[in-house]
């Protein structure tokens, strides 16, 4: 079959629409359209809450969580860093690496508030005093806060964890912005949900593959070893868009981060070691601070040596607006191709099973 020829074939199959009745059992798809919506149900409900560090300074932020949970914590580290902000850092562990007090802001993320790790962690967070504020859908988690008087934003929605990605960075967002974490526009906001609607309009299923972004990028991710590249305001969207492949495509993928990779990973270019492989690289737009013009010069010097080795790469530009419509946009762009592959390798992108059978092992 030639290439033209096979073109054609995974055309036919993406735009064939009764492919979605049959494989999407769960209806995934629905619950990717109704991101925006989520976003602005997220938002508003931040400005409702009553949320109050009272007359603690706030010195540093540590966000605990596992899986799709804590993705939305490395997204808006991302965002704040770009502002300077305290220190925030992402923990995925039993036990916090570092020592934190009343001038510590913890936030628990857990969809099922039943995250062993997340649970652990919250705990000693409370027992050294730490103001926390959870995150989550219910379980023991909002259980054990509501106790406690302590800080607590609902997720209201019925989907796997890595589906309210969006929703928990809004949560997030909003309450950065009412701690004075982080500087927040709500115009930028409303604008930044609205051209995201716009973007999964032209992602949805019924979009021809023709015009359709994330169906060419997962045709040609088909039967490829994916690596994703991602920095600045990308560096966690790496991750979260090497997880969705995993979990929703049930396929091989790793990430690494820029700058850092230049100082090590490439270094495997000259092995004969290249075939079958794929890289992604997830670029920012415009020229917000920390560094983005050496972070930029970062990815021309990276396509320039991935091209003098024959390596097959793809670059993804942010969308050219704010730097949370970049995000936004990388995100639903991401989630799309990774549904669309699951489709091509004939697999419904909602169930885990095996990350389901890890659990029955560890209880």
């Amino acid at each position: 079959m030639n290439s033209g020829t096979n073109d054609s074939y995974i055309a036919s199959i993406l735009d064939d629409q009764s492919l979605y009745v049959s494989l999407d059992v769960y209806n995934l798809k629905d619950r990717l359209s109704r991101l925006p919506d989520q976003c602005r149900e997220a938002w508003s409900k931040t400005g409702l809450m009553p949320l109050d560090v009272g007359s603690h300074t706030i010195n540093n932020v540590v966000i605990i969580g596992m899986g799709g949970s804590a993705i939305a914590g490395d997204l808006l580290a991302d965002m704040a860093a770009v502002q300077k902000t305290v220190p925030i850092s992402v923990v995925r562990d039993f036990s916090l690496p570092m020592m934190v007090d009343s001038s510590t802001l913890v936030v628990a993320c857990s969809y099922s508030g039943e995250t062993e790790e997340t649970l652990a962690l919250y705990r000693e967070a409370i027992g050294n005093g730490a103001r926390t504020l959870v995150i989550g859908s219910g379980g023991a988690l909002l259980h054990e806060a509501e106790s406690r008087n302590e800080m607590v934003l609902t997720i209201d929605l019925i989907s796997e964890p890595r589906s309210a990605v969006a929703y928990s960075l809004m949560l997030l967002l909003g309450a950065f912005s009412r701690f004075g974490i982080m500087a927040v526009d709500e115009g930028d906001v409303l604008n930044s949900i609205k051209v995201l609607e716009a973007t999964v309009n032209s992602l949805k299923e019924d979009v021809s593959r023709e015009t359709n972004a994330a169906k060419q990028l997962a045709s040609e991710c088909l039967s490829k070893t994916l690596v994703i590249y991602g920095g600045g305001i990308f560096t966690g969207m790496a991750r979260r868009w090497k997880t969705q492949i995993n979990e929703n495509s049930k396929a091989w993928a790793f990430y690494e981060t820029i700058p850092e990779l230049l100082h090590n990973s490439i270094e495997a270019y000259v092995s004969n070691d290249n075939d079958g492989k794929l890289l992604v690289l997830l670029r920012p737009t415009g020229g917000y601070d920390l560094g983005y013009d050496l972070l930029n010069s970062r990815y021309d010097t990276l396509a320039a040596i991935l091209s003098s080795y024959k390596i097959p790469f793809r670059i993804i530009d942010g969308y050219s607006g704010s730097i949370l419509s970049q995000v936004l946009n990388m995100l639903v762009l991401g989630d799309y191709v990774s549904y669309y592959l699951a489709l091509l390798n004939n697999v419904d992108p909602a169930p885990n099973p095996v990350i389901n059978r890890a659990k029955r092992f560890k209880d």
